[in-house]
């Protein structure tokens, strides 16, 4: 009876103890785990935006090797230029950085100063089209090929030069007739879509930041969708920074690069 009674104390011993032990090792993973995540909590509780954010955490985030030739981004801007053209040209010259503009006649003939700057300092420029309408744009099997064509001779008549690079508004597909499409590339032309589109149309500044570190992951090569818009100026150091952060070369298009487009099939590699 004795010896039953000290086995029943020290089972009881050890299960007290396995208690307090679990209690111990609760109380610190859940303490660990409250510290660890504070940093993030605060933040979001304090309505900073997703840029104010990433910009306190970046050096607790570790940085991706510099940047090569084997790693390049395209910026691209659509539909200019526009009254946002210069601060534009202002962010991308801060940031030592080269884009490529896709142009709209009408808006050409608007904003030549701009055109010339463009041209001076090196960027990309090529042609978004007159009509930005697919109806108009698709109208005959050659109606596509005389919109880029007009734009050439805008673009010539203000700057002396010529360009063979395209964007089709809404890209290359669905919309594009084969026969239109192969009009162009009989004809020199060089039609470029895109691999990451920032959806700025219709996104805040937030939105837009959000949207590159989201998609812009992981590619060797990567062709950015902006437009001319408020949010997307406001966005686009941001991008530069985030871009290059992950090792990025951002470089302007030329006629000696082989497109991405949607008829290729290669804008997902």
């Amino acid at each position: 009876m004795g010896d039953n009674r000290k086995v029943l104390k020290i089972l009881m011993g050890v299960f007290v103890s396995a208690i307090l032990i679990s209690i111990g090792i609760s109380f610190k993973y859940s303490y660990n785990i409250k510290d660890k995540y504070s940093n993030i909590d605060d933040s979001l509780n304090s309505n900073k935006s997703v840029t104010e954010i990433i910009d306190n955490s970046a050096n607790e985030i570790s940085k991706g090797p510099g940047a090569t030739q084997d790693k390049i981004a395209y910026i691209t801007i659509d539909d200019g230029p526009s009254k946002y053209t210069s601060q534009i040209l202002d962010i991308l010259d801060e940031n030592n950085v080269k884009g490529t503009f896709f142009m709209l006649n009408d808006n050409m003939k608007k904003y030549e100063d701009e055109i010339k700057r463009m041209v001076d300092e090196g960027h990309g420029v090529g042609f978004h089209g007159v009509s930005h309408d697919v109806e108009e744009l698709y109208k005959t099997a050659t109606s596509s090929l005389e919109e880029f064509e007009t734009c050439n001779k805008t673009l010539y008549d203000i700057t002396g030069e010529t360009s063979k690079l395209i964007r089709l508004p809404y890209g290359s597909k669905p919309y594009t007739p084969e026969v239109n499409y192969n009009n162009l590339i009989d004809n020199g032309y060089l039609v470029w879509d895109w691999t990451l589109d920032t959806l700025d149309w219709k996104s805040s500044k937030d939105q837009i930041v959000s949207n590159i570190l989201y998609y812009g992951r992981e590619r060797e090569e990567i062709v950015v969708l902006m437009h001319e818009k408020e949010e997307s100026v406001k966005a686009l150091s941001d991008t530069i920074k985030i871009l290059k952060e992950r090792g990025y070369t951002l470089l302007p298009i030329t006629e000696n690069i082989e497109p991405k487009n949607f008829w290729v099939g290669n804008t997902n590699s």
